[in-house]
């Protein structure tokens, strides 16, 4: 695996606005009697033995903002892209605890081109008020996407969209993994390109690439 650091600032992260099946490790901001978590990724790989993330990025125990940003990143057969980057931030007070998220890459080549897009980028966000609770994904999009040769072209899929890969497994293309009571705690689990991997062979879980994945939640 090849990783070159990219630049101090996150200059190629959208305004607009990074896992589920791969667990990032939680980090937690407290205030009041509220708290919130955030976490991102740009890119994961993961097989039966190893996981490697890139471009991650958590809050600290005091909220605030993290962000990681990594110029490319080369898996040889698996992945390649450039310009990997996440930013976290979050905040708690006696009325709203609210907590954003977003994981972007560009150039994206997955399984030796068998997946490519221009960009991607994953975005949850997640609100709670001491009354209501609720997560979005809004902002999240792929761009210029193509998947075994044809051509999706810039595109914010509907939640969980399954493509299968024969004779490698399940692409599932803004996979959403929610969380939470709706009232007083809520969470979002976003994966924008997650491809699970097949043990051609046996029919076995063989391991996991995912593109963008966002994380959030909030409790008041």
């Amino acid at each position: 695996m090849t990783i070159r650091p990219g630049p101090g600032s996150l200059a190629g992260l959208s305004a607009a606005a990074v896992a589920g099946a791969l667990a990032l490790a939680p980090a937690s901001a407290r205030g009041q009697s509220g708290s919130v978590a955030a976490q991102g990724a740009a890119a994961t790989v993961s097989t039966v033995s190893a996981m490697q993330q890139v471009a991650t990025a958590a809050l600290t125990d005091t909220g605030g903002m993290a962000d990681s940003e990594v110029a490319s990143v080369a898996v040889p057969n698996t992945l390649t892209a450039g310009g990997l980057a996440s930013i976290t931030t979050g905040q708690v007070d006696v009325a709203l605890a609210s907590a954003t998220t977003t994981a972007e890459a560009a150039d994206v080549s997955v399984l030796g081109g068998v997946i490519t897009a221009q960009s991607v980028l994953a975005v949850a966000t997640s609100y709670a008020n001491g009354t209501a609770a609720t997560s979005e994904s809004s902002g999240s999009t792929l761009v210029g996407l193509v998947v075994n040769g044809t051509s999706y072209g810039d595109v914010a899929p509907a939640p969980n969209t399954q493509i299968a890969l024969p004779g490698v497994g399940m692409l599932v293309l803004n996979e959403q993994i929610p969380a939470g009571d709706g009232v007083h705690t809520t969470g979002l689990t976003v994966n924008m390109i997650h491809v699970y991997l097949t043990d051609p062979a046996l029919g076995t879980p063989a391991g996991d690439i995912v593109v963008g994945t966002a994380k959030t939640a909030a409790t008041l």
